[in-house]
C-alpha cells in the first residue's frame, strides 16, 4: 500500500509527462505550419472591451497586435489571423480580449448560415 504522498508524486509526475509530450507536439506542429507574414498594428487600451484579470493580455503588454498563425478547427487550413483583424476584433467589435480565431472565414459563414437556418426553421416550426 503507497501513502496519499507517494500517489500524489505519482500523479504529478504523469502530469508533468504528459504536459511535456503536449509542449513537444505543439512545436512540431509549429514548425509544420508556414510562418505568417509579419505585420503589426498598434494597440489602443482604451478602445479594448472591460476586462478584469490577474494581467493584461499579451499584445497589449507588447503595444501592438502582430499577425498570428492558427489552423482552422473546422476544414483544417493553414490561415492567418492578420494585425488589422484582431485590431477590430478587439477594438470595435469589443471582443473578449483572451480570445482568438480558430476558424477560417469560409467555415465561419458557413457556420453562421447553418445557425441562422436551424433557428429559422425552431421559428417557423413553433409558429404554427
Amino acid at each position: 500500500m503507497i501513502s496519499g504522498k507517494q500517489k500524489r508524486a505519482a500523479i504529478m509526475a504523469r502530469r508533468h509527462e504528459r504536459r511535456e509530450q503536449a509542449r513537444i507536439a505543439a512545436l512540431r506542429q509549429d514548425s509544420v505550419i508556414a510562418p505568417a507574414p509579419c505585420s503589426t498594428v498598434p494597440v489602443e487600451p482604451d478602445l479594448l472591451a472591460p476586462y478584469s484579470s490577474y494581467g493584461d493580455p499579451r499584445f497589449v503588454r507588447r503595444g501592438y497586435y502582430l499577425d498570428e498563425r492558427f489552423i482552422c478547427r473546422d476544414c483544417g487550413s493553414q490561415q492567418v489571423w492578420t494585425a488589422a483583424q484582431q485590431k477590430w476584433w478587439y477594438e470595435t467589435a469589443k471582443g473578449y480580449v483572451y480570445s482568438t480565431a480558430i476558424r477560417c472565414s469560409a467555415c465561419r459563414r458557413a457556420r453562421r448560415a447553418e445557425r441562422t437556418s436551424s433557428n429559422k426553421r425552431t421559428t417557423t416550426t413553433t409558429l404554427d
